[in-house]
């Protein structure tokens, strides 16, 4: 026998070990399960309790749902009625405003002077 089948040979024994050792824990692991299958986790009382626990926050969820909808239908016909009279009370102003600037040179360039002034202090 050779280096390289002697080396070979040792790989295959491992990896074979490898496979039995974890086929023998699957079956193992199934055996359990099938032996156990009639016990559960849960006694009967924590179950009535988890169950009631979740009926309870069953019905505050729907409580809650249909207030929601119906604040939500309240302001829904609020918007309607309202949208409807809102259009009615605003109009376009029909006259145009301008405002005239009379302030005269002199005075710009005083105005251009103080801000000056002050954006250098700050």
């Amino acid at each position: 026998m050779t280096g390289e089948e002697f080396v070979l040979s040792i790989i295959a024994i491992v990896m074979g070990c490898t496979v039995v050792i974890v086929a023998v824990t699957k079956i193992a692991g199934l055996i359990k399960s099938w032996i156990n299958r009639g016990k559960s986790n849960l006694d009967d009382e924590t179950f009535d309790r988890l169950a009631k626990a979740f009926m309870q926050h069953r019905k505050d969820t729907d409580r809650r749902l249909q207030k929601l909808e119906a604040i939500l239908s309240d302001e829904k016909s609020k918007n309607k009625s309202g949208s409807s009279s809102k259009s009615k009370e605003i109009e376009a102003p029909k006259k145009s405003i301008e405002i005239e600037d009379h302030d005269t040179e002199k005075e710009k360039s005083d105005k251009d002077k103080d801000t000056n002034l002050r954006n250098m202090l700050r």
